[in-house]
């Protein structure tokens, strides 16, 4: 299973310094969300990171930011045209009717809320896992089918639910940010997750 990592809305104090370090301590894909910023700050912000950390980092919105950084990817918001570059192409859903049709020339796709949470007050699951399995093991038939990844309330205790309903990974937000010590929470997930994968191999 995958692990990425998404950032908080808004900058926090040396958070470039704290996401080096979690690309040093395994992380291996970020998403730059911080949609009340400017493109100008998020450029000074990808500036701040070492250049060889930029093909980990996959950006929202401000697309000219694939045009000056050797990103690695872009995640497309709702009713966004599916924007080309040379790196990963990406969306989020929410029904499972869109879970469905997904798109194929997606690489992947975040699918939640999946439990209830962490990060955002009142947002919660309305699909059952049984019904997520159900499309998802529809979904694991079709050759070269995008990734999906589940998102929204996940915490280290549903690494292996998660792997049994069927998702190639997870997204994390709250967890990992509202922790003390985000680079520690970072690698608890990970240690949990080869603890896990090793118990179902």
């Amino acid at each position: 299973m995958d692990v990425i990592l998404i950032t908080q809305p808004k900058f926090k104090h040396d958070e470039a310094s704290t996401i080096s370090m979690l690309f040093d301590a395994g992380l291996e894909k970020l998403h730059l969300r911080k949609p009340q910023h400017s493109l100008r700050e998020l450029a000074s912000f990808l500036d701040s990171l070492p250049t060889s950390m930029h093909p980990k980092v996959v950006v929202h919105r401000h697309s000219e930011l694939l045009n000056d950084f050797n990103l690695g990817g872009y995640h497309h918001a709702d009713g966004e045209s599916k924007i080309k570059n040379k790196g990963s192409t990406s969306k989020s859903l929410h029904k499972l009717k869109d879970l469905q049709a997904i798109e194929n020339s997606f690489d992947y796709c975040f699918f939640g809320p999946v439990f209830k949470s962490i990060s955002k007050e009142g947002y919660r699951p309305n699909i059952s896992l049984a019904e997520i399995k159900k499309v998802l093991t529809q979904l694991a038939v079709i050759k070269d089918r995008p990734k999906v990844y589940a998102l929204g309330g996940i915490r280290r205790k549903k690494i292996r639910t998660l792997n049994e309903v069927g998702f190639d990974g997870f997204a994390l937000l709250g967890s990992v940010w509202r922790h003390s010590d985000p680079v520690k929470a970072f690698m608890k997930f990970n240690d949990e997750l080869k603890k896990s994968l090793s118990l179902l191999s």
